[in-house]
């Protein structure tokens, strides 16, 4: 299966030459289409400036961000920028701040299609009402202003106005992390209806692997800017070998009282990885599941496989 998105070796940086700031540390991995893959770790560690790459928001120090085998980072030709735009598209964190609180629904959602001059004002309108049946709220909501409606429905207005430019990949940026606990199951269903009616990719952001393990086929874990695991959901859950890995699923809550107060908390010590001499190498230790280990670390984690 050919991926829609590769990152080879990328890396992002901030700041200037005198004061330069890793924020992605020469990270790979491939996205295959129809898949939710999940990208999770700690506040800081480098997701969202990994999504915002891929939308060209941020540009790469090194490497290549690939989009159906052209490269998408750098200078590209203004067709390929156009067609970058409207196939690959985002939902933020916080539906609020990321919505004209000036500008109405209408415009809001139909904004990435405004300068398309074969689409006339009635068919935008068209298409505008049905997008936002496909989220579920009532096209005449698309007269209103964000302010207007809970945050659930405006999260569904940012995922309206990322749907209406049919797009191929949505990278999904903590969508559900600024809802309240009852609305989020709703936006997380219809995203995951959304995928199979329209056959979307996503790469799902996050720093909460309770959700992830319900909605993502694969998961990348990443820390201080670089992937240390890479493995099938359930893999990952089953076998975590990273240390990092371990201390992230030891803080997932358990739904069980009892073993909630028995949870022994992993706290993970950077100290216990001696790279000074055995560099650590990108290695596939099983089929699917790759690790950032250097060879003693390596023998240990196949022990523990088995």
């Amino acid at each position: 299966m050919d991926p829609v998105i590769q990152l080879k070796d990328v890396t992002v940086r901030f700041g200037n030459r005198f004061h330069p700031f890793t924020a992605v540390d020469n990270v790979s991995f491939d996205i295959y289409k129809g898949e939710t893959f999940g990208l999770v770790g700690e506040s800081g560690s480098g997701k969202t400036t990994i999504g915002r790459s891929i939308i060209r928001i941020h540009p790469t120090y090194s490497g290549d961000i690939l989009y159906n085998g052209q490269k998408i980072n750098g200078r590209i030709s203004k067709e390929l920028d156009r067609e970058v735009t409207r196939k690959i598209q985002m939902i933020f964190q916080d539906p609020m701040a990321s919505l004209n609180e000036r500008a109405k629904v209408d415009y809001i959602v139909s904004e990435g299609i405004y300068g398309d001059r074969s689409i006339s004002p009635s068919k935008r309108a068209e298409l505008v009402e049905e997008t936002l049946m496909d989220v579920g709220l009532l096209p005449e909501f698309a007269s209103r202003f964000p302010h207007e409606f809970s945050g659930g429905q405006r999260q569904r207005i940012g995922i309206a106005r990322a749907l209406i430019m049919q797009p191929e990949f949505i990278i999904a940026d903590e969508p559900i992390s600024a809802l309240d606990v009852s609305i989020r199951a709703q936006v997380l269903n219809l995203m995951s209806e959304l995928q199979k009616k329209r056959g979307l990719t996503y790469l799902f952001i996050s720093h909460d692997l309770s959700v992830m393990r319900f909605i993502c086929d694969r998961i990348a874990v990443i820390h201080l800017g670089q992937i240390v695991e890479l493995a099938e959901t359930e893999k990952l859950f089953e076998h975590p070998l990273h240390p990092y890995t371990r201390a992230l699923l030891s803080a997932v809550p358990q739904p069980d009282p009892d073993s909630e107060k028995k949870k022994v908390l992993t706290v993970y010590d950077p100290s216990v990885h001696d790279y000074s001499v055995d560099k650590p190498v990108w290695t596939e230790i099983e089929p699917g599941h790759h690790i950032l280990a250097n060879q003693k670390e390596l023998e240990e984690y196949r022990g523990m496989l088995g």
